[in-house]
């Protein structure tokens, strides 16, 4: 495996760990995956740094809601010896948390959105940060 590929492979592994943790609210383990100084700009938003990054995130809805991301497509454009850059997409879905058995129904209008992500990293005493991510909504659902 050529350096380059170890690169490609340890950001994949960082962006699905990502929705893993976002999914399930695990908010410290998240922040870890961001530089402190980190830029995030999502719904039209921009927050520096963990503190107002941690601010969104406790913003989101609670337990009641489920939450899942599929991370599809993740291309690694460039890729440095200490910085990388590259384009994630991914399909999310939401709907409202059963109360009993069985699955959390979406309702259509949340019927699962693509979302594109635009990503900087950077190396940080051996593991990989997200130093820039701009979110994109690419195809959302159509009004009834």
């Amino acid at each position: 495996m050529t350096a380059e590929e170890a690169t490609a492979w340890s950001l994949a592994r960082l962006n699905m760990v990502f929705f893993h943790h976002y999914d399930r609210r695990e908010y410290d383990e998240l922040l870890a995956l961001f530089a402190p100084d980190a830029l995030y700009e999502v719904h039209g938003r921009k927050l520096r740094g963990h503190a107002e990054i941690r601010d969104l995130l406790n913003a989101r809805p609670g337990p009641e809601t489920t939450i899942r991301h599929l991370v599809t497509s993740q291309i690694f454009h460039t890729v440095g010896d200490g910085s990388a850059q590259g384009t994630v997409s991914l399909l999310a879905y939401g709907g409202p948390t059963p109360v009993g058995d069985g699955p959390a129904l979406y309702p259509a209008a949340n019927a699962g959105q693509i979302v594109e992500l635009n990503d900087h990293y950077r190396l940080d005493n051996a593991h990989w940060k997200i130093t820039h991510r701009t979110a994109h909504t690419i195809l959302a659902p159509a009004p009834a």
